[in-house]
């Protein structure tokens, strides 16, 4: 398939939140469906992968490389990129492969993506020089892409987004956030205020790595934009039975499909500063990005 007629996205539906509790706040919610763009390359995965496979294919590779956990929805998309658009993919993952593989292992190891356990002493090295210059010796034909799509090329691609919404209609944009990426390519374009929540645990270490986006992928930032540390739930993955309590309400009542590792946990944060904490301004329009990602949560089925 070629690759700029396929990521050509089609257009993608914002849809209005019409939830009971938000009756009253003043605040109008409306959500931009990403999820709905691909089966498998969905939510801000599309986005991310799009220019790292140009590149890719503009350099002569053959192969796709990145990281990720067991049930990475990153390498989960990067295997069926690959198959869609003619790439050999190889997954790094964190830890011993589960024998026998979990479903997100599985899919990508049927869409062709060959698979590799790797020892998580050596996993935390995958963003130094050296180490992945012993990966570029030992996989010449292959385009090294950062775990998560966590390079320019990623940010680059998230900054499309904003041409799906009417930012005239929207006082802010609010998403998930892991590494930051998408909040950076949206802040190097958005003309209106982004506010991310951090699903891992750590004292606004989100903010700084956002600060360190821009430098490290040649961006400026064109809006102001903040990060909320408080709605992580413990850490990455980490859930209660309040948050999918939430979860399974929201879907239950806007016919909305979420997951507890990024999604559920944003809009559960924005949901409490809305209608307990009386955070935002009266009349107030906020358009959330859903990431897709939505096959993680077979991980906690």
């Amino acid at each position: 398939m070629q690759l700029n007629s396929e990521f050509s996205t089609p257009d993608i539906p914002v849809q209005k939140i019409a939830d009971p509790l938000l009756e009253g706040t003043g605040v109008s919610l409306s959500i931009l469906r990403t999820d709905l763009i691909h089966p498998v390359v969905s939510g801000n995965k599309w986005f991310k992968l799009k220019y790292n496979l140009i590149k890719a294919r503009e350099q002569g590779k053959s192969s796709l490389l990145s990281f990720g956990g067991p049930w990475s929805n990153h390498l989960h998309a990067l295997a069926e990129a690959g198959r869609l658009f003619d790439f050999k993919t190889i997954g790094l993952v964190r830890g011993e492969l589960p024998a026998p593989l979990n479903s997100c292992l599985a899919d990508a190891q049927k869409a062709g993506m060959l698979l590799e356990g790797i020892d998580r002493s050596i996993y935390r090295e995958k963003d130094n020089e050296e180490y992945l210059q012993v990966l570029q010796q030992r996989f010449p034909d292959a385009c090294l892409i950062p775990e998560g799509g966590a390079n320019r090329e990623g940010a680059t691609g998230c900054a499309e987004l904003t041409q799906f919404y009417d930012e005239q209609h929207f006082d802010l944009v609010c998403m998930a956030c892991g590494t930051g990426t998408m909040l950076t390519g949206l802040a190097s374009v958005s003309a209106i205020p982004l506010l991310g929540f951090q699903v891992l645990k750590g004292n606004n270490y989100l903010g700084r790595q956002v600060s360190n986006n821009f430098l490290n992928f040649g961006l400026t930032s064109h809006c102001d934009w903040s990060i909320n540390d408080s709605f992580h739930f413990g850490g990455y993955a980490k859930t209660t039975e309040e948050l999918m309590g939430f979860i399974k309400r929201f879907e239950e009542v806007n016919n909305i499909p979420l997951e507890p590792v990024y999604s559920g946990k944003m809009l559960y944060g924005l949901y409490e500063l809305i209608t307990k904490r009386d955070f935002f301004p009266q009349n107030w329009r906020i358009i959330i990005i859903h990431g897709g990602g939505l096959q993680g949560s077979r991980g906690f089925l």
